[in-house]
C-alpha cells in the first residue's frame, strides 16, 4: 500500500504524543484523548489523527494503526510494546519526548549546515559564470597578446576542467549505490545488513551505540511491564516493526535456552557497547534491571547527541576552510592575470 506524503511536522507530532500521554495519565481513554488533542492541530494533522482513531475504533491491529502515524521505526516499536503491556500513558509520553529531542537535534544540525550550504551555492554560481563567460574571454585575450598564464591561473584552469568529471563520477557512484541498495542490500538479512554497514570506516562506533541504545530502551519498557527477560525477548521475536530487533531476540533467546545468562549473551556480541553487559549484570544483582536500563538508555541517547554535535561542529570549520580556499583560488585566477596584463601594458 502506498503511503501519502506526511504533512504533519514531526515536532508537532511529538507535542501531540506528549499531550496524549499526559491525558492518559489523568484517566482519559486513548480515543477521547487523541480526539481532544487533535483540535489544536492543523487540518492535515487532524486528518491523520481521525484516520488513526477510526482504525482503533474498527478494532484493527495496533501495529497496523501505528503505520498511519508515519513515525521512526524505533519509536513505533516503543509504542507497540507499550500498548502490548498496558503502559500506553508512559509510552506516548516518552515517544513524544524522544521525537522532540530528535527534532531539536535536527534543527541544530540544519542551523550549523545552513551557511556552508549557502556559500557552496554562491560558489557554484560563480564557478558556472566564470567557466562559461569569463575564462573563455581570458583565453582569447592571452592568445591575442601571445602571453602565458600565471601559474595560479594555469592551476585553477586545470582544477576547473577536472571538476565536471569529478561531479559526474560522484553522480555515477550515487546511482550505483542506489541500485545496489535496491537490488541487493534490502534483500539481505538484518544481521548481514548490520555487518555490511559496520564495515564502513568510522561507522562502527555509531552503529554499536545506536544498537545498544535501541535494545536497552525497548527491553526496559517490557521489563517495567512485569515481563521476565525471556518473555521480553519473545516479544522481540514476535514484533515486525524492527527486523534487527527480531533477529537479535532470536539469537539472545537461543543463548538463554543453552543455559547462558543474559549478560553473557550480550557480552558475546561485538555490536554492543562494552559496558552494556556490566549494566545488565549490575541490574540483575540489585533486582532493578528495568530501572537501570531506563537510565542507561537515556545516557546513551545523550551520548549519541553529544557525539553528533561534536562531529558537526568539527566538520563545519573544515568545510568553511575548503570553501574559503576555493573562493581564494577562484579570485586569484582572475585578478593575478589582470595585474599581469596591467604590468605588461605599463611596460609598453
Amino acid at each position: 500500500m502506498l503511503k501519502r506524503k506526511d504533512k504533519w511536522k514531526a515536532i508537532n507530532k511529538a507535542r501531540f504524543f506528549l499531550n496524549v500521554g499526559r491525558l492518559l495519565q489523568r484517566g482519559y481513554t486513548l480515543n477521547h484523548g487523541a480526539q481532544l488533542m487533535m483540535y489544536g492541530e492543523r487540518p492535515e494533522a487532524r486528518a491523520t489523527v481521525s484516520s488513526w482513531v477510526a482504525t482503533l475504533q474498527e478494532g484493527r491491529p495496533w501495529a497496523e494503526s501505528l503505520d498511519l502515524l508515519n513515525i521512526p521505526s524505533d519509536i513505533r516499536a516503543y509504542l507497540y510494546f507499550s500498548e502490548r503491556y498496558g503502559m500506553l500513558s508512559q509510552g506516548f509520553y516518552y515517544a513524544g519526548r524522544m521525537l522532540q529531542q530528535r527534532e531539536r537535534f535536527k534543527d541544530k544540525a540544519r542551523n550549523l549546515a545552513r551557511y556552508p550550504i549557502l556559500l557552496i551555492w554562491i560558489i557554484a554560481t560563480l564557478f558556472l559564470f566564470m567557466t562559461l563567460f569569463v575564462f573563455p574571454q581570458f583565453e582569447e585575450l592571452f592568445m591575442t597578446m601571445d602571453m602565458d598564464y600565471p601559474a595560479i591561473t594555469t592551476f585553477a584552469f586545470a582544477v576547473f576542467r577536472v571538476l565536471p568529471y569529478v561531479f559526474a563520477v560522484l553522480i555515477m557512484l550515487a546511482f550505483l549505490f542506489y541500485v545496489y541498495y535496491q537490488r541487493r542490500f534490502k534483500k539481505l538479512k538484518a544481521f548481514q545488513q548490520m555487518n555490511r554497514i559496520r564495515q564502513i570506516p568510522g561507522v562502527k562506533p555509531w552503529i554499536n551505540l545506536y544498537i545498544t541504545y535501541t535494545v536497552s530502551l525497548q527491553m526496559s519498557q517490557l521489563l517495567k511491564g512485569g515481563l521476565s527477560a525471556h518473555d521480553a525477548l519473545q516479544v522481540f521475536v514476535k514484533q515486525t516493526q524492527m527486523p534487527f530487533l527480531q533477529a537479535e531476540g532470536e539469537r539472545l533467546q537461543a543463548e538463554l535456552n543453552e543455559g547462558k545468562s543474559l549478560h553473557a549473551a550480550i557480552e558475546n556480541a561485538s555490536y554492543y557497547q562494552k559496558e552494556f553487559a556490566d549494566v545488565i549484570r549490575h541490574g540483575q544483582a540489585a533486582g532493578q534491571l528495568a530501572e537501570d536500563l531506563v537510565q542507561y538508555s537515556e545516557m546513551l541517547w545523550e551520548e549519541l547527541n553529544e557525539r553528533t554535535t561534536k562531529t558537526t561542529v568539527m566538520i563545519q570549520p573544515i568545510l568553511f576552510l575548503a570553501i574559503g580556499g576555493f573562493m581564494l583560488l577562484l579570485f586569484l585566477s582572475i585578478f593575478v592575470p589582470i595585474f599581469q596584463l596591467i604590468s605588461s601594458l605599463d611596460g609598453v
